[in-house]
């Protein structure tokens, strides 16, 4: 990062390191520079080419810089105003390389015409391959390491409902399609590049690209998310959820709503900052750009309607500045075991006990949408049935019994799920292994998705080691009732819609203790209980040929003493929020105890060897 003799410099003095000549890569779901250092983008998208001279010098990108961004976005609309621009384009890319920008190239589709307003990337399939060959032709010429490559903006069917019923009828089967035109390209011009492909429904349909996954060709590939903040906060944890599964990059975010005459939500935006900071199910640290680095009269733009020439911040220009000053303000999710562990031990069966989630409340011990309900006003306004009964009345999570006549004879279930919540438990485990599960469920049909994470990474294996389906689907107890069937509760096992033929388990890599993550990418119609058998199966290696295996422990640590297992002999490099590596030293393969000298807070423990890089959080108490 240039420095910046400004006022607003010498707030940035936490800003992780961002010389955008430093390519990218991702290390598992987390973003990092090719060094393997983590790495949060920040900045603004443009808006169209009407309101191009905000964007159509340097000068506008140093205004960027200046206020503490470290990317730009541009959004190329396809359709609209000037239609494409290639050299616009082109001159956007240089401006950010010379301010050490990274820079999104957005193929930037809403609607394939005026008059129809759905988003089908298809549409357009021939037009983006000539656009995105002649632009990374145009980044590879010039030697360029700093583009991002987004395919489609909001791909859409133009209707409201959940992303997830309206994305799997056609939208996602849109998307694969194209990427199986475009993705060949960027892999044989710039195939070390990040491409963020868009997922359904206005970029909100996360759950598809680990449910049914495209070819990513071994592209460093990345998913879009969109949140305005105004009104759709009920989409907030699908991201959260999503992190544990797939990289994920908020392409496009607003303070205010996606609709006009709607209200502007600073408190919802905030709670949006404290995902991409971290605290999600999976610990990633997301890149996001705000929209729109422009002087538009509507709420969402940076600069006062008109005001470009005079540079008069917008309430939404404010907040952001403000975010970019203050830099980096990373925190992860940390719960602890309520009454302890539960045992798998591995010859008998665990009927785990939902209503021991663990401690540490919403965003860390679980995600409960119903939490921001309960806490409205006026109250009040839950439409859940958390703590009733007395059942951990101080926790927002929806807890009840499969049989409420016979409350003693009953398992406690998960009701009112809304779709991306998620619940946390400590599991004791005795024995590493495959573990066939059951799951307890009603009669009643709703979406019904599920996915499962250990330690806040997938969970899902198929009986062949194979980690591609991640999201299953819970299926009714008897024949399935659309409008009744709560009370008719019986064992069943999930299915992949996807490969139905197809069995699945959950995989403890290592005995000891683990958080199981239970995940509901859509709405449900509850869980009553989840069994995990006993006697696991030996752990498929054949997938894991090329794959590290980490694990550090404690973790949190206490004053930087912990143990580093690993499957390769490997350099072993700590780095601090700021992205100031504080502690290295070489291991052998196996388990080496270290003791670094890190005061309180969270790092980044890097591992590089002949595979590669891996990327582990370290919380120090």
């Amino acid at each position: 990062m240039k420095k910046l003799f400004t006022l607003a410099s010498l707030f940035l003095t936490i800003a992780f390191s961002a010389n955008a000549s430093e390519g990218l890569t991702l290390v598992g779901n987390q973003l990092c520079t090719e060094s393997g250092r983590p790495i949060q983008l920040r900045g603004w998208s443009t808006h169209g080419s009407w309101f191009k001279y905000c964007y159509d010098e340097e000068e506008d990108f140093a205004a960027m810089k200046e206020a503490g961004a470290n990317m730009a976005r541009i959004a190329m609309y396809i359709n609209e105003g000037d239609g494409i621009d290639v050299e616009w384009v082109k001159s956007c890319i240089d401006f950010c390389a010379n301010q050490g920008l990274y820079c999104i190239v957005d193929w930037h589709l809403e609607r394939e015409s005026p008059s129809i307003s759905r988003g089908n990337p298809m549409t357009f399939v021939g037009q983006a391959k000539n656009f995105f060959l002649e632009i990374a032709s145009y980044v590879q010429q010039k030697g360029y390491n700093h583009v991002l490559y987004e395919l489609c903006n909001e791909p859409n069917e133009d209707m409201d409902g959940s992303p997830y019923e309206v994305g799997k009828e056609y939208v996602w089967d849109w998307i694969k399609d194209y990427c199986k035109e475009i993705l060949p390209i960027i892999k044989n011009v710039d195939p070390d590049a990040i491409v963020l492909v868009g997922t359904p429904q206005w970029d909100r349909g996360v759950v598809f690209p680990f449910m049914d996954p495209i070819d990513e060709m071994g592209l460093n590939v990345m998913y879009s998310f969109h949140y305005y903040a105004g009104n759709q906060e009920r989409y907030l944890g699908l991201l959260s959820s999503a992190s544990a599964f797939i990289p994920l990059f908020v392409t496009e975010w607003s303070i205010s709503s996606d609709a006009q005459g709607s209200k502007d939500d600073t408190k919802s935006a905030d709670k949006l900052m404290e995902v991409c900071n971290g605290k999600n199910l999976g610990g990633q640290i997301i890149s996001w750009a705000n929209w729109s680095w422009s002087d538009k009269n509507e709420s969402s733009s940076t600069f006062r309607s008109g005001s470009y020439a005079d540079k008069l911040w917008s309430m939404s220009g404010d907040y952001v500045r403000k975010l970019l000053a203050y830099g980096n303000n990373f925190t992860f999710s940390e719960s602890s075991a309520y009454e302890g562990a539960q045992i798998l031990d591995g010859e008998n069966d665990l009927y785990l006990q939902l209503e021991k989630f663990d401690e540490g409340g919403n965003y860390n011990a679980y995600y409960d949408f119903d939490e921001d309900w309960v806490l409205c006003s006026p109250v009040p306004c839950n439409a859940g049935n958390a703590g009733i009964n007395g059942i951990r009345e101080s926790d927002f999570v929806d807890i009840g019994y499969t049989n409420e006549d016979d409350m003693s004879n009953s398992y406690y279930n998960l009701g009112y799920i809304a779709q991306g919540e998620w619940v946390k438990y400590t599991i004791d485990v005795k024995q590493a292994g495959d573990y066939e599960f059951e799951t307890y469920t009603n009669n009643h049909i709703d979406e019904n998705i599920i996915a499962f994470t250990v330690d806040g990474k997938n969970a899902l294996v198929d009986e062949d080691g194979n980690e591609i389906y991640r999201a299953l689907e819970l299926q009714a107890s008897l024949d399935g009732d659309k409008y009744e069937g709560f009370h008719d509760w019986d064992w069943t096992t999930p299915i992949s819609p996807y490969a139905t033929d197809k069995k699945f388990r959950l995989r403890f890599r290592e005995a000891g203790e683990h958080k199981l993550g239970i995940v509901f990418m859509t709405s449900a119609s509850g869980l009553g209980s989840l069994k995990i058998k006993g006697s696991p199966t030996e752990i498929v290696k054949a997938n894991d040929v090329n794959r590290q295996i980490v694990r550090i422990w404690p973790n949190p640590a206490q004053d930087g003493t912990l143990n580093i297992s690993v499957n390769y002999d490997s350099n072993v490099t700590i780095y601090n929020v700021q992205g100031v590596a504080v502690f290295s030293q070489n291991v052998a393969a196996g388990t080496t105890k270290l003791n670094a000298p890190l005061v309180s807070g969270i790092y980044y423990v890097t591992i590089q060897n002949e595979k590669g890089f891996s990327t582990e959080k370290l919380s120090v108490k």
